[in-house]
């Protein structure tokens, strides 16, 4: 893979496996400097080693492991400070790193609902934060990673769907605040087989799709980091390897004015069955059977 990232240092959190493992391998077989992330040292460590011997045989770059949980924005902080003391910056963010406690909303859990969106939300804010003051001054590309679920909703998944829906807010917000440092932020919904999908291998709820493997998505990781895909920022993205898709942002699908004011009784003229709006699955978020 030939994409001219040597001299790119990238952090690619919850890369010690599946998707984000992928996404550092490809970055790396690029010409890409990485650090690899996961909760556990002897994980993260095996990665990178493996990703480093793959990268030298493509004629690539290199990546080196940083373990703990983005959950510790004081970890964050750590996590990019070790990207710029190996490799002299960072110049692109990856916030992969995620988890699921799937329950239905009644039966969740405060603990569930907060172990998801500390990891999820609070883990791509407190990175993206940590990368921006290192790459204030030189630019930088981040990408956070959303999914289906906070596009669409999924059933059992409110804490992981509300985490993911808020990433994508997050990185509007991320993308208005940052333009003006020469960083630009999107996010990627991608759909792969992985651990979270394991959840479609039995039990009520299954696929009528095949997932592909993680490696058929990291393409477009590449492409975003590279010089090919500067001009993009604040859009919401969505890859599963043979289909891309661009995700519109919200707009006013109907507005009615009445400058004399509203009363109660009002409403119902306007808020009629015609005029609602109802959710848009893709294919994967069409494609699930049960639950």
């Amino acid at each position: 893979m030939t994409a001219g990232l040597a001299g790119l240092a990238a952090v690619v959190t919850g890369s010690s496996r599946g998707l984000g493992r992928a996404f550092a391998s490809a970055l790396a077989a690029a010409g890409a400097s990485v650090v690899v992330n996961g909760t556990d040292p002897a994980a993260a460590k095996s990665a990178a080693a493996a990703i480093t011997a793959s990268a030298i045989t493509a004629g690539g770059g290199n990546a080196i492991a940083c373990a703990g949980s983005v959950a510790d924005p004081q970890f964050c902080a750590r996590l990019v400070q070790t990207c710029v003391d190996a490799f002299g910056g960072i110049g692109l963010l990856v916030n992969n790193a995620g988890l699921t406690r799937d329950r239905s909303m009644t039966r969740m859990t405060a603990e569930e609902f907060d172990q998801v969106i500390d990891v999820h939300l609070r883990g791509t804010w407190a990175c993206g934060a940590a990368a921006t003051r290192a790459m204030r001054t030189s630019g930088g590309r981040i990408l956070n990673i959303t999914s289906g679920a906070g596009l669409f909703g999924m059933f059992g998944q409110a804490n992981y769907a509300a985490a993911k829906a808020g990433i994508i807010g997050l990185t509007r917000v991320m993308d208005l605040e940052l333009r003006r440092f020469g960083i630009a932020v999107n996010a990627l919904a991608p759909v792969a087989r992985t651990d979270m999908t394991a959840v479609f291998d039995d039990g009520p709820v299954a696929h009528q799709l095949s997932f592909p493997p993680p490696e058929s998505v990291a393409p477009i990781v590449v492409y975003l980091a590279g010089d090919a895909g500067r001009h993009l920022h604040g859009q919401v993205l969505s890859f599963d390897g043979t289909q891309l898709s661009v995700w519109s942002h919200p707009e006013a699908a109907s507005t009615w004015s009445r400058p004399e004011g509203w009363a109660a009784e009002s409403f119902k003229d306007v808020l009629v069955p015609e005029v609602m709006e109802h959710p848009h699955p893709d294919r994967w978020g069409s494609g699930i059977l049960g639950g």
